[in-house]
C-alpha cells in the first residue's frame, strides 16, 4: 500500500495471505452457497481489514449487488425546522425497512446520486418555483426511487409531495406529518407499491413539531388549492 493512500481490497488480501475472491466473499457478509471458507480464514481477513483501516466502497458494492441500502435526504438547511424534521423522520423510519439515511446539504446530493451511492432520495432543497430538474430527470430515467417535495413539479417517473395545501390530505393514520408522508411515499416506491409514472400528493399546510404548529411553506400561493383531486396514500 502506498504511503498516504487508502487501503484497497488487494491490500487486505495481501496482508491476510488469501485471494481477492476470498476477501470479497468474507467482507460482503455472504453465507451459504457452494463457497466454504473456514472460520480461521474469515477471522484473518477481518483482522487484516481492521488493521489496515479498510472501508468498503459502497458505490462499487452497490453496483455489484444492485442496491446500497442507503437513502439520501437532500435538504437546504438543518437549522430550518421542516428540514430538520425530515432528517429526523428519515433516520427514525428508514432503518425499520432496512435502509440507512444519509443527509445531504445543498447541492452535494447531485454527484452522490449520479454516482450510484444510494437506492433512493427525498429531495427537499429545490427552489419552490422549479418545474423541472436535470438531475431528478436523469435519476428517474435510471429508475431510481425519488420523492420530490415541491409545489411546482409534476411527477415523471418520481413522486411529488405538495406542501402547503389548504386542507389536510386524507390519511389512514390521520396524523401523518409531511416528513412521515415523504418517507412513506419513498418506501412505497422502493418496494414497488407506486405507479411507474409517479403520483402527486397534497400535504397539510401546517406541521406540528414538538407541540408547536409551524407554517411549512409560508410563501406557497393559494393556487395549490386548485389541486382538488388528491391521492390518498395508505
Amino acid at each position: 500500500m502506498k504511503l498516504g493512500s487508502n487501503p484497497t481490497i488487494r491490500d487486505v488480501a495481501n496482508k491476510a495471505g488469501v485471494s481477492l475472491t476470498t476477501v470479497s466473499y468474507v467482507l460482503s457478509g455472504r453465507h451459504g452457497g457452494t463457497t466454504r471458507i473456514s472460520q480461521p480464514t474469515q477471522d484473518r481477513v477481518l483482522a487484516a481489514a481492521a488493521g489496515l483501516g479498510y472501508v468498503a466502497n459502497k458505490a462499487a458494492r452497490g453496483m455489484r449487488l444492485g442496491r446500497t441500502d442507503v437513502i439520501a435526504i437532500a435538504v437546504g438547511d438543518l437549522e430550518w425546522p421542516p428540514d430538520r424534521a425530515l432528517a429526523t423522520a428519515a433516520s427514525a423510519i428508514l432503518p425499520k425497512h432496512g435502509y440507512q439515511s444519509v443527509i445531504m446539504l445543498g447541492e452535494a446530493w447531485r454527484q452522490f446520486m449520479l454516482a450510484g451511492c444510494a437506492d433512493g432520495i427525498i429531495v427537499a432543497g429545490l427552489p419552490r418555483d422549479a418545474r423541472e430538474d436535470g438531475t431528478v430527470t436523469e435519476l428517474a430515467r435510471r429508475g431510481v426511487a425519488q420523492v420530490v417535495i415541491s409545489t411546482a413539479m409534476q411527477p415523471a417517473g418520481f413522486d411529488v409531495l405538495v406542501p402547503g395545501a389548504a386542507q389536510q390530505a386524507s390519511s389512514a393514520a390521520g396524523s401523518e406529518s409531511i416528513p412521515e408522508r415523504a418517507v412513506a411515499m419513498l418506501v412505497d416506491r422502493l418496494v414497488g407499491n407506486a405507479p411507474p409514472d409517479g403520483v402527486r400528493v397534497a400535504a397539510p399546510r401546517r406541521l406540528t413539531l414538538r407541540g408547536t404548529s409551524l407554517d411549512v411553506y409560508r410563501a406557497v400561493p393559494s393556487a395549490v388549492d386548485a389541486f382538488s383531486s388528491r391521492i390518498a396514500r395508505t
